[in-house]
C-alpha cells in the first residue's frame, strides 16, 4: 500500500507557526490536521490536508515524561471534529531541527494507542500521525480493517514552488 499526503504550503506554515507557540508547561505543542482521503488505485491512497485543529492550552496534561501529553478533553474534541465533519484526522507535532524527522519511541507508542480510536467515530476513513521538522516530514497512516500503520510514501507541500517533504 502506498500512501501519499499533500498539504497546501500556506496550511503547512500556519501549522508550524502554531506548533512553535510557547506553552505554560508543555515542551512542545500538538494538533490535528483534518484531511480528505481518496483512492488513486487499488493499492494507493491520497490524503489531502485541508485544515488544522490546535490542541487548547487547557487540554494538555503536565507530564514530564513527554514533550506534550494530551488530556482526555483534547482527544474528545478531536473525535467530535472527526465525527461532525466526517474527516480523517492526522495528529501532528514538530521536532525542531533540519532534515528528516522520526517518530520517537513515545510517539510510536502513543499514536498506536490513540489513532485507532478515531475509527469509533469515522470507521471507514484512514487516520494517522505526522512529525514535521523545519524542512521535512514523515508520517504514518492506519487504514480501516488493515493492520498497520503504513509509512506515508510521499509528503508534498503544494504551493509555488511545490516541494517534497
Amino acid at each position: 500500500m502506498r500512501v501519499f499526503f499533500k498539504i497546501a504550503e500556506r496550511l503547512l506554515e500556519e501549522t508550524r507557526k502554531d506548533l512553535r507557540r510557547a506553552h505554560p508547561f508543555a515542551a512542545e505543542r500538538v494538533g490535528f490536521l483534518l484531511c480528505r482521503p481518496t483512492a488513486l488505485a487499488y493499492d494507493e491512497i491520497l490524503i489531502l490536508a485541508h485544515s488544522f485543529h490546535a490542541v487548547a492550552d487547557e487540554d494538555y496534561l503536565d507530564d514530564p515524561r513527554a514533550g506534550a501529553t494530551m488530556g482526555p478533553d483534547a482527544i474528545r474534541k478531536a473525535l467530535e471534529i472527526a465525527y461532525n465533519q466526517h474527516t480523517s484526522m492526522f495528529h501532528v507535532h514538530i521536532h525542531e531541527h533540519r532534515g528528516k524527522p522520526g517518530f520517537s519511541a513515545i510517539d510510536s507508542k502513543e499514536t498506536s494507542r490513540f489513532v485507532p480510536d478515531f475509527w469509533n467515530v469515522e470507521p471507514y476513513l484512514p487516520h494517522g500521525a505526522i512529525v514535521l521538522s523545519e524542512d521535512s516530514a514523515v508520517g504514518r497512516c492506519w487504514l480501516p480493517d488493515i493492520s498497520g500503520p503504513y509509512e506515508i510514501s510521499r509528503l508534498t507541500a503544494v504551493g509555488v514552488p511545490m516541494r517534497r517533504l
